[in-house]
């Protein structure tokens, strides 16, 4: 049965419900200008701040979370590099990281599903493991861009990403570890891109034998691989890798 309200306690109802709509908007808008004042503070922390290149970018991106992570990966690029130390900073590489790792979760948690987050959470979270390893922590990593890379799968930085740290990690990794890393690195390899980036560091960390097996036997790959051994002074190896890649049926032509 339905319940009649009285015309003022209608417009009592109608101004709270706009208060209330206004106070989330307040505050969401509140919660955005904290996300990217944080990813600029951490910027500034790394002694990256400086470059207006830099700081505007992570202002005028279109989501805080694509500030967050942005911000978050700049950091883990100028601690690889070396930039915050060129920049006059004296980074405290643990406490970059850590804040790297809190601005990426909280640019996770902003947008869930998104791809590019759960990418800079994962690089972040390798370059902790990296620096302190200990046992199971892999899994965090390994476990997050493993989800980056099969939710988008024509996202071949998460692919390349996934691979690359595998390669990274593999001395320390168990056989059943490697058991997973090895298809990863095969579908990296596909990417003549990747092959002609990371096929030198496939041989000297798989060796020769492993890294010829996990190439696709597809032509585009195999020719970069080639091309890249023979660079290399692997002369037999290239030889192979030109034989397979002309021993792979030619493509059929795209449909009218």
């Amino acid at each position: 049965m339905a319940v009649a309200i009285a015309p003022g306690r209608r417009s009592w109802l109608g101004s709270l419900m706009w208060l209330l709509l206004a106070g989330c908007a307040v505050a969401l808008v509140a919660s955005d200008a904290s996300l990217r004042e944080s990813a600029v503070a951490l910027l500034e922390r790394a002694g990256l701040a400086a470059a207006p290149e830099i700081r505007d970018t992570a202002l005028v991106m279109p989501g805080p979370e694509d500030s967050a992570s942005f911000a978050a990966d700049s950091v883990l690029a100028g601690l690889a590099t070396g930039a915050s130390a060129r920049a006059g900073a004296a980074p405290d590489r643990v406490a970059l990281l850590a804040g790297a790792r809190s601005l990426a979760l909280d640019g996770l948690v902003e947008a869930p599903g998104g791809t590019q987050q759960r990418l800079v959470a994962g690089r972040v979270a390798y370059a902790i493991w990296e620096s302190e390893p200990s046992p199971g922590s892999e899994r965090v990593w390994e476990s997050t861009l493993t989800i980056a890379a099969r939710t988008a799968p024509g996202f071949q930085v998460a692919t390349d990403t996934l691979a690359a740290d595998y390669l990274g990690a593999w001395p320390r990794l168990s056989e059943p570890e490697r058991e997973r890393a090895r298809p990863a690195i095969a579908a990296a390899l596909r990417s003549p891109a990747f092959v002609r980036r990371s096929l030198p560091a496939a041989l000297a960390t798989l060796g020769p034998e492993e890294a010829m097996r996990l190439l696709p036997r597809e032509r585009s790959s195999l020719e970069a691989a080639a091309a890249v051994l023979q660079a290399l002074g692997q002369s037999a190896l290239a030889q192979q890798a030109a034989s397979a890649a002309a021993a792979v049926p030619p493509s059929p032509p795209p449909g009218p």
